[in-house]
């Protein structure tokens, strides 16, 4: 499956060191009326907002990149409302979760405007917290960050992602958020502290000069300053030069490609830490050829996925060896298998295993199932505190592929793993390194 949620953040088609004491505070929470949230600091034992005798409301706000996909635009993700739907079929014929059917209320962001539209993600928000009153929300691929902090930071909902986020996103949840089903959902900053000494031996840091290059975004600056420099810093080396990429009107482009790579030439880098991803990353390597300057590259993330990677064609040659940190394990677990085949049974569109739409489809299913298993163990009223504590103690767990991943109090990003990986000019894609040998990221 690729790691991607987004490209042209479409493709987007992410160690949350959460305090005990934040952990503690949601697992204190309860709720005692229809208009309370999982931040209403309520303790009496009622069932929380979105739950009645019958029911449980979940809402699910996902993407439609159908019309993207067929112009090899977008990863084929299909379509999670289908997925999503013969999941909870398939859990309400058998007796629902803790005697309650599940009640899912879909809200869908077409095409483009689920990343590069603020407006259409914070109308699918507003739809999913405000309008919907449900117990929980889902958040599948290819939505906007944007959109998570809204569901679950603005709107303190008990949130379900999949993708990875920065540290910031889980402290703002105050437990409410957890990113699970593949080893993509690792908190990012996490990720990039871990990058530096995954990568140390493998391509010789020692003897290179080390340059980075970010976009303007809030999640890529925070990921660098606070976990990317700091590690390469711990490393015993230094960061010779930084370039920053101004992204006006939020363009998947971003600017000053030129002046980034002169800055990194004028230090005498020959290696980058390229996190500047999908068109402004394949932008900035375009930039280097042109410039003749030739270093040895490392990325991460959406840039590893195959929808992305073919945006570097044109630079294969300047970008060949280029290293990646890759969370895309294809031993699809039992579980991944027995999600795609309650979908296919159901009716829903059926993927080649090993393609990306059977991993989107694996991880919808798993986000629906992960949330059903935890309201399911609870006794008596259900609420946001209960179920907070059911998901934290799932412990070690399996993910749609790759070795198991864990969730606890003071961690709430299920991905544990990664591996090595380097483009090569000739496939025009990341290949493995040794193996897909799974690197534990602290």
């Amino acid at each position: 499956m690729s790691r991607g949620t987004a490209f042209r953040r479409l493709c987007a088609l992410a160690v949350i060191t959460l305090a005990a004491s934040c952990s503690s505070k949601a697992a204190d929470e309860g709720s005692t009326d229809p208009t309370s949230g999982p931040g209403s600091g309520a303790e009496s034992e009622t069932d929380a907002v979105g739950v009645t005798a019958d029911t449980v409301k979940i809402s699910m706000i996902y993407a439609d990149l159908s019309a993207l996909s067929e112009q090899n635009l977008a990863p084929e993700i299909g379509i999670a409302k289908d997925q999503a739907e013969a999941v909870v079929a398939e859990i309400n014929e058998n007796g629902g979760v803790a005697g309650r059917q599940i009640e899912l209320v879909s809200h869908v962001i077409e095409g483009a405007e689920a990343v590069l539209s603020p407006e259409a993600g914070r109308a699918a928000c507003l739809a999913a917290t405000e309008d919907d009153k449900p117990f929980a929300v889902v958040v599948t691929a290819a939505i906007g960050a944007e959109v998570i902090q809204c569901v679950a930071g603005e709107h303190d909902a008990l949130t379900i992602a999949m993708d990875s986020f920065p540290e910031s996103y889980f402290e703002e949840a105050e437990g409410r958020l957890f990113s699970v089903g593949s080893h993509l959902s690792m908190n990012r900053t996490r990720e990039y502290r871990a990058w530096p000494g995954l990568l140390d031996e493998p391509a010789g840091l020692s003897d290179k000069t080390i340059g980075i290059i970010r976009t303007e975004e809030p999640q890529d600056e925070e990921a660098v300053e606070e976990a990317l420099k700091p590690a390469i810093e711990e490393l015993g080396y230094e960061v010779a030069a930084e370039a920053v990429l101004p992204c006006p009107d939020g363009s998947q482009n971003c600017a000053q490609h030129d002046a980034a790579i002169e800055k990194m030439k004028a230090a005498g880098v020959d290696f980058v830490f390229l996190t500047a991803q999908l068109l402004a990353g394949a932008a900035t390597v375009g930039a280097a050829k042109n410039l003749n300057f030739d270093p040895e590259w490392a990325t991460v993330g959406n840039n590893i996925t195959k929808t992305v990677a073919q945006f570097y064609a044109p630079t294969k040659d300047a970008y060949d060896g280029a290293w990646g940190l890759d969370t895309t394990f294809l031993d699809f677990s039992e579980d991944a298998k027995a999600c795609n085949a309650t979908v296919v049974a159901a009716g829903g569109e059926e993927f080649p295993e090993g393609s990306d739409g059977f991993g989107f489809t694996s991880n919808t299913c798993r986000q629906i199932q992960i949330l059903a298993e935890a309201i399911d163990s609870v006794d008596g009223a259900i609420t946001h505190a209960k179920v907070i504590s059911a998901i934290e103690d799932l412990g070690e767990l399996d993910l749609i592929s790759g070795p198991k991943g864990s969730l606890s109090k003071e961690k709430h990003d299920a991905g544990d793993y990664v591996f090595l990986s380097r483009y090569s000019a000739d496939t025009e894609i990341f290949e493995p390194y040794d193996d897909r040998k799974p690197l534990k990221v602290p």
